[in-house]
């Protein structure tokens, strides 16, 4: 036991002084901002039947909005979809049938540039939170209006009544503590808190894929007395730990006392053994048979089994997909018949247990095959 003190006691003593300064906080995920190849965002404020909603602009990023929590009783925030109908002077009704739509277009030539990462961390708590790691550059002089948005959206969110919405906007955070000035780079980090998720049903522990971020920034040059226009924009997928933490990525807490530093290394070291056991499902569309979708699947570290498959309409098998069992790093295909193909998304969801972690649910997403002229559904 004396040993193990002395060794941990080296530990603090060889951590640079530099350290002391550094945030405590866990990094699960990080990516690099990823600039938009977009034509530019759409902001569609959604009507309270969602029957008249429009396909997805594959041109442009969406923001969808729901501003009608109070009125149905739905559990998706509808704070910053209000905000932002306000800001716009939008007046969006309850009683109209059609959705509200903006569109903002990206400029040829770029005002500012905005370089960084996107993470995904925890402080001591645990609680998942988002940082935005910012460096914002004015390549002119901007209005001092200028404003800076960090958004969380939903790629496909169903609220306790069923109600389906693609892109919906979870969380939204302004920020204009930057320099308008030209050439004048600010460095700072925006955050979603993990508190603010929380109030917008987001568990980013429980459900670490399926969501997008948008930076975006609106303005105007110092000069100009136009409308504040999109002047930038970035837009991915949220990185999500099973997908891209290394060994250099994912860093402990910093703490202060050598029980601490044991506490947090056996933390780390049981998320990586979890993520390690999470086996990897992959779908595609089989190349013999256009009702037939190949699922490929690796198991991690632990054996598996698969306990239950599911459909959403108006997709529907034909006949039960199989209930397999892998061994620790088996792979194996497996065929999942549908009775007809149609024009819409194919969404899957896979329900597994796995050998000491229990149970989890891994969701598949397929896109209309391109090579078949599809079936409506009758």
């Amino acid at each position: 036991m004396h040993r193990v003190i002395f060794v941990v006691v080296l530990m603090v003593m060889a951590l640079p002084v530099a350290l002391a300064d550094e945030q405590p906080w866990a990094v699960h995920a990080v990516a690099d901002l990823e600039l938009s190849q977009a034509k530019g965002l759409e902001e569609l404020y959604a009507p309270v039947s969602l029957s008249t909603m429009p396909e997805t602009n594959d041109d442009r990023v969406r923001w969808a909005w729901w501003s009608w929590s109070e009125e149905t009783g739905s559990s998706w925030p509808d704070d910053d979809a209000l905000y932002r109908a306000s800001s716009r002077n939008l007046t969006v009704q309850l009683a109209q049938e059609t959705p509200t739509v903006e569109t903002h277009d990206l400029p040829s030539e770029a005002l500012i540039s905005v370089a960084g990462e996107v993470k995904v961390v925890s402080a001591e708590d645990r609680a998942r939170m988002i940082a935005f790691d910012l460096e914002v550059t004015p390549m002119d002089n901007l209005s001092n209006h200028t404003i800076l948005y960090v958004v969380l959206t939903e790629d496909r969110a169903v609220d306790q009544h069923q109600r389906k919405v693609n892109h919906l906007v979870r969380e939204l955070r302004p920020e204009v503590g930057f320099s308008v000035k030209a050439n004048n780079t600010t460095s700072f980090v925006s955050m979603l808190p993990a508190d603010h998720l929380a109030a917008a049903g987001v568990n980013l522990k429980e459900e670490t894929t399926g969501w997008s971020y948008t930076v975006a920034v609106f303005g105007t040059g110092a000069e100009e007395e136009n409308e504040s226009r999109l002047l930038w924009m970035a837009h991915g997928s949220l990185p999500a730990p099973q997908q891209n933490v290394t060994a250099t990525q994912a860093w402990m807490p910093l703490l202060l006392t050598a029980i601490a530093l044991v506490i947090a290394a056996s933390i780390i070291g049981a998320l990586r053994q979890r993520e390690k056991a999470i086996p990897n499902l992959q779908a595609a569309w089989s190349a013999d048979d256009e009702h037939q979708a190949i699922v490929r699947i690796k198991a991690g570290t632990h054996p598996f089994r698969i306990t239950a498959w599911t459909v959403d309409e108006p997709w529907h098998f034909k006949g039960r997909p199989p209930r397999l069992e892998l061994k620790a790093g088996e792979q194996r295909e497996t065929a999942v018949v549908f009775r007809e193909t149609l024009d819409g998304d194919l969404h899957l969801d896979v329900a597994i247990d796995i050998d000491e972690f229990g149970a989890w649910k891994q969701h598949l997403w397929l896109q209309p095959r391109p090579d078949v002229q599809p079936k409506n559904p009758q």
